[in-house]
């Protein structure tokens, strides 16, 4: 089977098509959404999954909520990152069960307003104050980025003495156990006006706590930000999502309340869930796979059909006068001439769409 040289023109087309494909591919399996699970971006989440693959552990994206009824609540580990939208009652009783069971759930915010009443469903006491916490004396890049230092001794900072928030709030415990809090030079921003007024008051101010729900817990986090991309790199961040992942089988990834997943990553999980459409999706990929090598024999044949084709069709009006002789043998030559200035004319005049 020969093969035509390409021209430069198409081979610049197949480099754009390629081109374009690859970035069609990269825009489906990927997000731009803020704390999203599959965003690589600074303000994304990625490495979440990413420090629960290099722990060993098993990263499962929970689409709907009804997954939480299918791994051993034992051994996982659940994190909810400043959900968008409510959890309905049943939604929140099976975070609830799975918890109670013997699960752990993170929940972390950021001044949004559904992840108190979530808690409140689980049945925790800890509730997420969303007034700005800023600290003059103890923060990273500006005030907006106070630390908050380990004031328990707990499994989860062992390894982690010191983490950063990113414009976070605080937590009120109500009974839970403090396990790090800013320094004694913070205030919360009652008028959020970056400034400390005489209203507002330097004090520690708890931004992580844990408590017993069932036979769970439940950790929470005034600031979502602490597991951003960019944040993981800040003081002991990571080390403290390595903590709360280590012990643990499978950690699940909650986005049923988020932006969701991309296109891609979608389909992909579709398939792992469902054996049907994976067999469907295989066997058409076999058949595509081993027919690709015939497709360009089967446009040069269609191709040299075409031209046959088209060869026999009669051009002047010598040939088409010739081609009516042949089969109307009975015809005089003056109806064979009108017949012939007919069909010339009829060729000769534009399509019309009428």
């Amino acid at each position: 089977m020969a093969w035509d040289r390409p021209s430069y023109p198409q081979l610049l087309l197949y480099a754009l098509a390629v081109v374009l494909g690859v970035t069609i591919m990269v825009s489906a399996g990927t997000s731009t959404a803020a704390f999203g699970a599959y965003n690589p971006a600074w303000d994304g989440t990625s490495e979440v999954r990413k420090t629960a693959t290099t722990l060993g552990a098993d990263p499962v994206v929970v689409q709907n909520t009804t997954r939480y009824q299918e791994v051993p609540p034992e051994s996982s580990v659940a994190v909810v990152f400043s959900p968008t939208e409510s959890y309905t009652d049943r939604e929140a009783a099976r975070l609830r069960e799975f918890v109670r069971a013997g699960g752990t759930l993170l929940i972390a915010d950021d001044f949004r307003e559904h992840s108190n009443p979530l808690l409140a469903e689980i049945g925790a006491n800890a509730r997420i104050d969303p007034v700005p916490l800023r600290d003059e004396r103890r923060a990273g890049p500006s005030p907006a980025f106070p630390r908050a230092t380990a004031v328990a001794n707990h499994t989860y900072t062992q390894n982690a003495s010191a983490i950063m928030l990113n414009h976070g709030g605080t937590v009120r415990p109500s009974g839970a156990t403090v396990l790090f809090a800013s320094s004694e030079f913070s205030y919360r921003d009652l008028n959020r006006d970056e400034t400390l007024n005489s209203d507002e008051q330097l004090s520690r101010h708890p931004v992580v706590t844990v408590e017993s729900v069932g036979d769970g817990d439940v950790i929470v986090a005034s600031d979502a930000s602490l597991f951003l991309n960019a944040m993981v790199e800040r003081a002991d961040n990571g080390a403290f999502l390595r903590s709360v992942v280590a012990p643990h089988d499978a950690v699940l990834v909650d986005v049923s309340h988020t932006v969701g997943v991309p296109p891609l990553v979608a389909f992909q999980l579709l398939l792992q869930r469902s054996g049907w459409i994976a067999f469907l999706v295989g066997t058409a990929s076999v058949i595509g796979v081993v027919g690709l090598p015939y497709v360009p024999l089967l446009v040069r044949r269609l191709r040299t059909r075409r031209e046959a084709e088209m060869s026999d069709v009669p051009r002047t009006a010598d040939e088409i006068a010739a081609g009516i002789r042949e089969r109307h043998p009975e015809w005089d030559a003056d109806r064979i001439e009108r017949v012939t200035d007919s069909l010339m004319r009829r060729r000769q005049q534009p399509d019309t769409d009428d």
